[in-house]
């Protein structure tokens, strides 16, 4: 988890992502960053895809804003592309 790159000035919102290995990780990132930006904090040398929701949908849209997209407080699931 990276908080340097949080504006502290801005709201943000924890996401919590369940990663390709099962394991789970909290990420607190500003409302008002791309969700690409929420990709490249979870990372990793494989390309993947973003699901949430329920029913899980894509995420397909990595320019919106994480408020646009309606991840605040949000569950994502990391799977493989």
């Amino acid at each position: 988890q990276s908080s340097n790159s949080i504006r502290r000035s801005q709201p943000t919102t924890s996401i919590q992502v369940r990663l390709l290995n099962g394991q789970r990780r909290v990420i607190k990132i500003n409302t008002s960053a791309q969700v690409q930006d929420l990709a490249a904090h979870i990372g990793g040398e494989d390309s993947f895809r973003l699901v949430s929701g329920f029913p899980p949908k894509p995420i397909t849209d990595l320019t919106q804003s994480i408020e646009d997209a309606g991840l605040k407080g949000a569950q994502v699931l990391q799977k493989a592309a």
